[in-house]
């Protein structure tokens, strides 16, 4: 009995010795976990190009299909500043919009890089006579990768002057992310 005792000991003792595995060194130098890179990042540089439609209120404008180009840039992750153009045809030479907005966004990344945004500003509308304008409204941005976001969002615009030319536009796009 001690004969077989003693080689179960023994061969558990050659197995455990096969699973120890080498010596651990240690080089001096600590490790680092790898942090994925963000999917909003701060300086960032935006183009947008996108498809519009702005419902006139039954105003002076009439309802219209259009689109545009934007360029944005973030200072910080959350906070940037935009400039677009857009152009609809609610009148017959079409209706021509131009605004300066500041943005605020508010990024969830976990895995599925989607970024809710408010935004407001001004600028100007043009059918032939240019009307101040004042523009508040919110989106919702994702980002299909590093570099390229789907957006749409909503604005309300106010017009100087006369409230029935104030009207509420969606815009629907891609972002273009350098």
């Amino acid at each position: 009995m001690k004969k077989i005792a003693f080689s179960v000991i023994a061969c558990l003792t050659v197995a455990g010795s096969a699973f120890a595995g080498h010596e651990m060194v240690h080089s001096g130098k600590e490790s680092k976990a790898i942090v994925p890179e963000p999917c909003f990042r701060e300086h960032e540089l935006q183009l947008d190009v996108f498809a519009s439609y702005t419902d006139g209120q039954g105003g002076g404008y009439s309802d219209g299909w259009g689109g545009g180009i934007g360029v944005n840039y973030f200072f910080t992750r959350m906070v940037g500043f935009g400039l677009d153009g857009n152009v609809y045809d609610g009148e017959a030479n079409g209706v021509w919009d131009t605004t300066a907005r500041v943005i605020i966004r508010f990024p969830i990344e976990n895995g599925i890089c989607i970024a809710p945004y408010l935004f407001a500003g001004g600028g100007g509308e043009a059918d032939g006579e240019v009307n101040w304008t004042a523009h508040a409204g919110g989106g919702l941005e994702w980002r299909a990768s590093h570099n390229i976001g789907i957006f749409g969002e909503g604005r309300y615009t106010w017009v100087e002057g006369d409230a029935n030319n104030d009207n509420v536009q969606a815009r629907f796009g891609v972002r273009f992310v350098f």
